[in-house]
């Protein structure tokens, strides 16, 4: 009796034996197989990796040759296209960004630029008027309108003869010796100018005196635009286009550049830059046979 009961005992630790050998093998052959499919999915990961990085580079150096292209390109595009045309560039007395890159764009097309700063939003013609006005559109038979948008039309029409039409630089001097709007002496004498770039700010956008004066230079057959180097929905840029003139929202930009030169030399017109309610990024770049 003591000898099977030994027995069935000895049988019994032999095949609990067995079961944990067969769980331990099975546990290391399975933890064997987890790092070998760890270790696979972090060889494949790397060369995914690796592959993106190569894929990144090349990406980035086209996009390096591209804006580089552009930027030569934007300088050939524009060459003579406002030879010897003269522009005045409205600003205020606050910051304007994209000056530099106006004036650039108009020497490179063969233009030059006259840099005229407003010392007041609307010259203060919402509110009064400089002395000395009343009289000047006196001797004109003009009967002056109330402070305030049709005050400044009139003073932006009669601007724009002075400096389009060559008729006299009366008001200018006026204006000039109030202290509400600063020239070059070139445009204070008898130098004339065939178009404006509007880049004054004002509180919806754009001054309004600025705008009234580029909707009288393309009235008296100039061209005018408003523009600036980053569009905003409330920037220069989207003021004048609301108020009928040609915009740019992105002269920072060689496509900027190149759509401001279309619009100043009468190549076209309308609101070009990233705005959403823009006419396109840049004009139809039509070649002149």
């Amino acid at each position: 009796m003591y000898n099977l009961r030994y027995h069935v005992a000895s049988l019994v630790a032999v095949f609990l034996a067995l079961a944990v050998g067969l769980l331990l093998g099975t546990l290391v052959a399975e933890r064997g197989m987890i790092t070998e499919q760890s270790s696979a999915l972090v060889a494949e990961l790397q060369q995914r990796f690796d592959e993106i990085n190569a894929t990144n580079e090349e990406l980035r150096a086209g996009l390096e040759r591209d804006r580089t292209f552009a930027e030569d390109a934007s300088e050939a595009i524009v060459d003579g296209k406002l030879q010897g045309a003269r522009v005045v560039v409205l600003v205020g007395t606050g910051r304007a960004d994209g000056v530099s890159a106006v004036e650039q764009v108009i020497a490179e097309a063969g233009g030059s630029t006259e840099v005229a700063s407003l010392a007041t939003v609307a010259l203060g013609l919402d509110t009064t008027e400089p002395e000395g006005l009343a009289g000047y559109l006196h001797a004109r038979d003009i009967e002056m309108a109330e402070p305030g948008p049709e005050l400044e039309q009139q003073v932006a029409t009669a601007l724009v003869a002075e400096w389009y039409a060559g008729d006299g630089r009366e008001l200018t001097q006026l204006l000039v010796d109030a202290g509400l709007i600063e020239v070059p002496e070139s445009l204070a004498g008898t130098a004339t100018v065939g178009a404006v770039v509007v880049m004054a700010g004002g509180p919806d956008g754009a001054d309004p005196f600025a705008v009234a004066l580029g909707q009288a230079m393309v009235g008296a057959g100039g061209t005018a635009v408003g523009a600036e180097a980053v569009s905003s929905d409330t920037g220069v840029a989207a003021a004048c286009a609301s108020q009928g003139l040609s915009a740019v929202g992105h002269v920072a930009t060689p496509q900027g550049r190149v759509s401001l030169a279309w619009v100043l030399s009468g190549a076209a017109r309308g609101y070009f830059g990233p705005a959403e309610n823009a006419d396109g990024y840049y004009p139809p770049l039509l070649v002149e046979e």
